[in-house]
């Protein structure tokens, strides 16, 4: 179009509501009581029906609920000595499979590994800021466990920035004051309880941070943690900086380490936690029950259209009763007991959908194009060059692989919506990455080529290019928002997206995925194989009514 092609009609003119009246959320309750001990009593339904000049919007409609956990009596908040926090992505969790209906005909389903399903989709799809801003808002998706944790446990702060000695972290030790940690030149901050000072002691052979540079870490606003004198790994909780002179000199309330006692020996100061004074004084949530959204990773939840008249049906089926509260929340140290341990509970459930008006359509054929996701499983038998065998659609567009503990779901330390292989328990963690050839054979192509050779050890990572290829294939990398970290994919759980375009007349079902591992625990962590397929459903409406619903694949 020419700057110099004038409107000449007033069809050709922004319209103030695009021919839109009474927008509005409406609330769809469940047809049956979906609270308490009742909410795993099979299927939770919400129908729902348009008419005449009224549509819905299913990109815009999401599910709300609100859920309490707490410790074992149902009452008192859990503490972070409990080592409980909820599952990223909580919602899915709770659920086995879910389905969407037209007229009673299912035109989108996810029949297995839900929440693997929407974590894989919300990485796909959503953007870095999404999941660390509005996303871990609505659904928790932070990667990291102490932020998750904080949204739930009485003792809680907001932490955006946490630094241990880890290299990955925002400032290392040496940026702290602990460059040396040899007996006789270790730098520490000294603390008196009786005034809540601390004092910086530069090393003895005076190496490192002098006192102001070590000030200049934690200015006034930030906080501060000592490790435990006994050496728990966790960390005590934070001591907000009072006072700072500039040199090695800062306050904190009086007491705020107490278990310490005065002046800590060598070694005491190993791990340290800083915040930012920009996080400001935002405690976390620190709340038993909350409130969450989220949109099941049906198909029909991407159009974004208003669709006219029907009858319309969303199902959720529920985890088993045994299953369920083990789902809701992640471990550390130890498998957790529901009633025992801890307690999760689904307070209320309600569909919320957008609805419109606008024209009638009352005789009319319109076509729904869905993009279904599923999933299948095939055990690791040992670390060797090994490969599985899938079948999958034969509108597969996009293939994704993952790998995950086998004692997901059965074991609270073993999240579902993580990719994650570990060994005995939460402490031995990343063994996915142990991958160190792979390849998938799909409808007479071979992706990668040549065959993927990552590799991710002590001082080596080579994991930089499935990772770069995989935001590629997805789009990720091109989001105005940014994609998920190389760190953030390690976290959450690596996993390797492939855009598969075809001919057209080839309608492969059998994919082959070849993998080959450093070393592997022995109990046997599981392949899973995500197949993107299209469908197009065309949907008939004669006098008003929904006369006739077609599925066809692409």
């Amino acid at each position: 179009m020419s700057i110099f092609d004038l409107k000449t009609d007033v069809s050709e003119l922004a319209s103030a509501n695009h021919g839109i009246s009474r927008m509005k959320y409406e609330q769809i309750p469940p047809s049956r009581d979906s609270t308490g001990v009742n909410f795993t009593n099979g299927q939770i339904r919400f129908p729902f029906s348009m008419n005449g000049q009224k549509r819905w919007i299913p990109a815009e409609s999401y599910v709300r609920m609100r859920i309490k956990i707490t410790d074992s009596t149902g009452n008192a908040s859990l503490a972070k000595s409990d080592n409980i926090a909820p599952n990223m992505g909580l919602c899915a969790t709770l659920f086995q499979s879910a389905e969407f209906q037209i007229q009673d005909k299912t035109v989108s389903r996810v029949g297995d590994y839900l929440p693997q399903i929407d974590a894989l989709e919300a990485r796909l799809t959503k953007s870095r800021s999404y999941l660390k801003g509005v996303g871990s808002s609505l659904n928790i998706w932070d990667a990291d466990f102490k932020k998750r944790q904080s949204v739930i446990t009485s003792d809680g702060l907001l932490i955006e920035d946490v630094t241990t000695d880890a290299p990955s972290h925002l400032l290392s030790r040496v940026e702290l004051g602990f460059d040396d940690t040899s007996a006789a030149n270790h730098n520490q901050w000294g603390y008196a309880s009786a005034t809540g000072t601390l004092t910086y002691a530069q090393g003895g052979a005076g190496g490192g941070l002098d006192a102001a540079e070590a000030s200049a870490a934690f200015p006034v606003g930030s906080y501060f943690s000592f490790r435990n004198i006994a050496g728990d790994p966790d960390l005590s909780t934070p001591a907000k900086i009072l006072t700072n002179n500039g040199a090695g000199v800062l306050t904190v309330a009086i007491g705020s380490f107490n278990g310490h006692g005065d002046v800590p020996s060598s070694g005491v100061n190993d791990f340290v936690r800083h915040v930012h004074p920009d996080a400001g004084d935002d405690v976390a949530r620190k709340v038993s029950e909350f409130e969450l959204i989220w949109q099941p990773p049906l198909s029909v939840f991407k159009v974004g259209e208003a669709l006219p008249t029907g009858n319309y049906t969303l199902v959720l089926s529920p985890q088993t009763q045994s299953a369920y509260q083990k789902a809701a929340i992640q471990s550390l140290g130890a498998d957790k007991t529901p009633d025992t341990d801890f307690k999760v509970s689904v307070e209320n459930i309600y569909l919320i959908v957008k609805t419109v008006e606008g024209p009638r359509a009352d005789n009319i054929t319109y076509l729904l194009d869905l993009e279904q996701t599923s999933c299948s499983t095939k055990t690791l038998q040992s670390a060797d060059f090994q490969q599985q065998e899938f079948h999958v659609s034969p509108a597969t567009y996009a293939l994704t692989v993952a790998y995950q503990d086998s004692r997901a779901l059965s074991n609270t330390q073993f999240p579902q919506s993580q990719f994650k292989v570990y060994g005995a328990d939460s402490s031995s963690k990343d063994h996915e990455l142990n991958l160190n050839r792979f390849f998938i054979s799909y409808a007479g192509q071979q992706l990668p080529q040549p065959d993927a050779d990552p590799e991710f050890k002590a001082g080596t990572d080579y994991t930089v290019q499935r990772y770069a290829e995989t935001q590629m294939y997805s789009g990720a990398i091109f989001s105005e928002g940014g994609a998920e970290s190389l760190k953030e994919w390690h976290d959450r759980g690596a996993y390797y997206h492939f855009q598969w375009p075809r001919d057209g007349t080839s309608r492969d079902t059998q994919v082959y995925v070849n993998q080959q591992f450093s070393s592997l625990p022995t109990d046997r962590p599981r392949v899973l194989l995500f197949n993107h397929s299209r469908q197009v459903a065309r949907i008939s409406i004669v006098d008003g009514q929904v006369a006739d619903i077609q599925l066809e694949d692409q």
